[in-house]
């Protein structure tokens, strides 16, 4: 109470003065986030209206790069380190992903933050090598993850090779023991700050993020000095700086894509075969390039027959630098945190709580990410931008194998374009994948020696999705098992694993009610054998044994095996035996 007088007395002085309005003014016109959704989409045109959809299930046939790196390693990993490790051995040299930690941060989670459990951002920043025989993943501004641990739920932004677009999607209920769920999220939602569709970031000198000495030593202060999350909670400057540039190659997909698309139009053959001509051209040797070449100006004038009257903008996916102890340490900051020190804090359970979040304090209209930016730049027809945008697609090692290709000479591999089909220049989202496998096709690239290698198209291995368990949309409620239930002891121990999981191999236990769950249990004859503990622990088949052994649920088991010793018989007998009458 004494406080509060004080903070009061402090706002009639402050009004005295004719300068009350400087501590209010800060939620004024505070961004209504539930409002901003129903208006929030990225702004496609006719062409890529149609050839990129909004809706918040990836198209058919398509998935995230998230999901394929799930489904190429068995599913969701914990904890969140292993999950990081997935990322990390694909990468050359076993690199591990840029990391920064956000305390005080500005995402629908901000509250559930702090000094102590501060959220952790990761990027990728690596391009994979290719083989003759399959290209490499290349998530280099294309694969985010955002974990915050004290509300269980990692944020991902990954690319959809096939959908030409960013995928969002929430990991729920991450935690020990617990049973996730891997959703889509409402896109609206996400792009009331995501504003192009594409991963945003703050700019320079990212003052909230442990890059600055005064943030990294208050987590020290709050946790230690040792990792979190196996990441240093003192990290250099550099490190926020490239995730401020991976999300800057990610964002001008957006423009890229729409260059491919609407800057060539729907008949725009010719247009788009032009286009990768000159990327290909760009990334063989970027300082020869020539903007004035023939073929430059050719496409300038196919561009000039199509390219949006309004032009095509460069969202703005670049953030304010924001003090956030600045803002803690000012007056204005000490009578906000005076009023509400007997306030219940109010913390967003997920990304769904919307009422939750739009009581938290608000941010002034610049510093806030639910303000509308304009564009970066907007593009015409007498720029080149999408032909620098594809050659971004591909990567050094595509390049080599390209030249390998071609004799080690670039003029066959430019040469190809014009013996690519028709279909890879329709009116569909550019893939790097689909355009090297096309010239990549045994007799496309015109090898120049006399006896050229036998050549067979490269596989890929995150573009097929018949082997993977439906997407799921939020909202969709987890399913509720019974009380007594033979399936509770399954939904402790085995859920986690093979309910949701994106292999539909080993999602035999995602089906939408309790009865058909318990139905492709009975029907899963290896369970049997992976509950098998007694017969097979200490054997060539130990590994087959489930939960993994090093996994949480492995050890909840074993932990209610002393309670319940005969737990795995009771699950083993759901599943019938071979002479079971």
């Amino acid at each position: 109470m004494k406080r509060l007088l004080l903070a009061v007395v402090a706002l009639l002085v402050l009004a005295a003065a004719g300068a009350a309005w400087w501590f209010l003014d800060e939620d004024h016109g505070a961004a209504d986030i539930a409002a901003l959704s129903k208006q929030a989409g990225v702004a496609l045109g006719p062409v890529s209206a149609r050839a990129i959809p909004e809706d918040d299930l990836p198209p058919a046939g398509t998935r995230s790069l998230f999901d394929h790196v799930l489904a190429q390693n068995d599913g969701l990993p914990f904890p969140f380190e292993k999950l990081v490790g997935v990322v990390q051995r694909q990468a050359p040299e076993n690199a591990r992903p840029l990391a920064v930690m956000i305390p005080l941060g500005r995402s629908l989670l901000k509250a559930s933050a702090d000094f102590h459990k501060p959220r952790v951002v990761f990027a990728a920043d690596y391009h994979a090598d290719d083989t003759p025989a399959a290209l490499g993943i290349a998530p280099r501004g294309q694969f985010f993850l955002g974990f915050t641990e004290a509300a269980n739920e990692i944020e991902v932004i990954s690319y959809n090779e096939l959908a030409g677009r960013f995928e969002f999607q929430l990991v729920q209920n991450y935690c020990a023991g617990c049973v996730p769920r891997i959703v889509y999220a409402r896109r609206a939602i996400c792009q009331t700050c995501h504003q192009g569709g594409s991963p945003i970031f703050s700019v320079r000198p990212w003052q909230e993020t442990n890059g600055q000495i005064e943030i990294a030593s208050r987590i020290v202060e709050a946790r230690g000095a040792e990792p979190y999350l196996a990441v240093a909670p003192e990290q250099p400057l550099s490190s926020p700086e490239r995730i401020d540039e991976l999300t800057d190659i990610g964002n001008f997909i957006n423009a890229t894509q729409r260059s491919w698309l609407d800057g060539c139009g729907a008949q725009g053959a010719e247009c788009r075969r032009l286009m990768l001509r000159l990327a290909l051209r760009f990334v063989d040797d970027p300082a020869a390039f020539d903007p004035q070449q023939a073929d430059a100006q050719a496409l300038r004038k196919l561009q000039a027959s199509n390219w949006p009257a309004q032009g095509i903008p460069v969202p703005n996916n670049d953030l304010a630098s924001r003090d956030p102890l600045s803002e803690k340490q000012s007056l204005r900051g000490r009578l906000r945190a005076m009023l509400s020190a007997d306030e219940p804090r109010a913390t967003a359970k997920n990304n769904e709580d919307l009422e939750t979040f739009s009581r938290l304090p608000g941010l002034p209209a610049p510093l806030d990410p639910l303000t509308p930016r304009g564009p970066k730049k907007v593009l015409t027809a007498q720029d080149l931008d999408g032909v620098f945008g594809l050659a971004q697609f591909i990567t050094d090692a595509d390049r080599r194998l390209l030249l390998a290709a071609g004799g080690f000479t670039w003029t066959p591999v430019l040469d190809a374009v014009a013996r690519m089909p028709d279909e890879a220049f329709a009116a569909q989202p550019f893939s790097r994948v689909k355009t090297l496998q096309a010239l990549l096709s045994p007799g496309v690239i015109h090898d120049v020696r006399k006896d050229p290698p036998a050549r067979v198209r490269p596989d890929y291995c995150c573009l097929d999705t018949r082997e993977m368990s439906p997407p799921v949309a939020i909202g969709v409620p987890p399913l509720a098992v019974s009380k007594g239930s033979v399936l509770e002891p399954f939904e402790r121990h085995c859920f986690a694993c093979h309910r949701g999981n994106p292999a539909k191999r080993l999602n035999f236990m995602g089906a939408a009610t309790e009865s058909e769950v318990l139905e492709s249990i009975k029907a899963t004859d290896a369970i049997r054998d992976a509950l098998d503990w007694d017969r097979y622990r200490g054997t060539d088949k130990a590994a087959k044994l489930m939960p993994p052994a090093d996994s949480t649920q492995h050890a909840a088991l074993e932990a209610e095996l002393k309670q319940n010793p005969k737990l795995l018989e009771q699950m083993r007998s759901v599943v019938p035996g071979m002479f079971d009458f």
